[in-house]
């Protein structure tokens, strides 16, 4: 199999980036994703897991090679798109491998800041960085053509691409995702389990991109729900984020046991901690949705200017 200069390029980098993180691995900073251990500083417990950082930088590589790949885009990435979508996957990085991760094991605050993080800043910012023809573009030509195109021409795919971007299951999932993890139950084995740890933190970022697939319009992509539902989706995920984060504030008894089970870092109360998460579940989440909100209103308005009062997306001059 014959590869062109920029994919040896790619897969080079990949492997730069490989080699990268086992030395830093070795060099014995990072420390154990199961939390921080006795007498170790907190601010030093990195995750050793060297597979979220590699996936960060794969995806990386994707964009910018396929941008040096774009010589005469139809639709070209602006430099605040840019700066969008390397700040999503820099936000990823620190809350998966940063000591934020080891601290969310022992403290519910850190934990909400790690959650919010996956289901909203780190996808929305990703996707306001227009990746999806860099990154195709990024891609090796035999994946492109041999994998990617049978992919998008298989119509159980395209039904499989409708059913999860289905507007009411996107907003449904995003929302059971964030209930079902924030319920004492599921909350509390994700602490004790590795690997249900990951799972809680996989549905997290997935429900985030497909629900902000929904009302972000990442060119050449166009989101197919009206501007207005978007606005009206938005205001939905406000009531019952407000609502669990409000019954868990006022809450007077300790609702997650698991952080009881382990050495706590700072002089902090576990009440206190657990009140502190919630604020911080409760005012940035529906704040961000209150933006974004505001933001749609003025791309609606825009669009109504550029194209008449329909309110749609063109889909003209799409460009992949």
């Amino acid at each position: 199999m014959n590869l062109s200069g920029t994919g040896k390029l790619w897969i080079l980098g990949t492997v730069g980036a490989v080699v990268g993180l086992q030395l830093l691995f070795a060099s014995g900073i990072a420390q154990a994703h199961d939390g921080i251990s006795e007498g170790q500083n907190p601010w030093t417990a990195w995750n050793t897991n060297p597979l979220p950082t590699i996936l960060l930088l794969m995806v990386a590589n994707l964009y910018i090679t396929g941008l040096a790949r774009w010589k005469r885009p139809s639709h070209p990435v602006m430099l605040w798109q840019k700066l969008c979508f390397f700040s999503g996957l820099f936000l990823l990085f620190l809350v998966m491998q940063s000591p934020i991760d080891s601290l969310s094991v022992h403290l519910f605050s850190f934990h909400q800041i790690q959650h919010l993080t996956l289901r909203m800043f780190g996808p929305f910012l990703i996707l306001l960085g227009a990746p999806l023809t860099p990154m195709l573009r990024g891609l090796p030509r035999w994946a492109l053509l041999g994998v990617v195109r049978t992919i998008v021409r298989n119509p159980r795919a395209r039904q499989g691409y409708n059913l999860i971007t289905n507007p009411v299951l996107t907003t449904a999932f995003f929302l059971g995702v964030l209930f079902l993890w924030q319920l004492p139950g599921p909350h509390n084995a994700a602490l004790r389990n590795s690997a249900l740890h990951e799972l809680m933190h996989i549905t997290m970022l997935l429900s985030g991109f497909l629900f902000w697939w929904l009302v972000v319009d990442p060119k050449p992509h166009r989101s197919r729900v009206h501007y207005g539902l978007r606005i009206l989706y938005l205001g939905l995920i406000i009531i019952p984020n407000t609502v669990l984060g409000a019954a868990i504030t006022f809450s007077d008894k300790l609702i997650y046991q698991a952080y009881a089970e382990v050495e706590q870092p700072f002089n902090i109360s576990l009440m206190a901690d657990q009140q502190l998460g919630a604020a911080i579940l409760w005012v940035p989440g529906d704040m961000m949705s209150l933006l974004v909100a505001g933001i749609v209103m003025i791309l609606w308005y825009q669009n109504e200017v550029k194209e008449g009062p329909v309110g749609y997306p063109s889909r003209q001059g799409e460009d992949t």
